[in-house]
């Protein structure tokens, strides 16, 4: 069997390849999707705690006192 006649497959050839590259996407989507949700998790939680930080400094309030 040579290389072109493998590749045609016969009039199979669509669904087969079609199904190769539906594969390889879903594949590469469920390995780049959660690296991207993580890095934006990071993102999220580094500016919470940027804004949540205030210097370190406590605000008192006079008037209750």
């Amino acid at each position: 069997m040579t290389l072109p006649a493998f590749l045609q497959m016969g009039r199979f050839s669509v669904f087969i390849w079609g199904a190769y590259g539906f594969t390889a996407i879903i594949v590469f989507l469920n390995v780049v999707q959660p690296l991207i949700q993580k890095r934006k998790m990071w993102e999220r939680l580094r500016r919470n705690l940027d804004d949540d930080d205030g210097g370190g400094e406590e605000v008192v309030d006079e008037e209750a006192e």
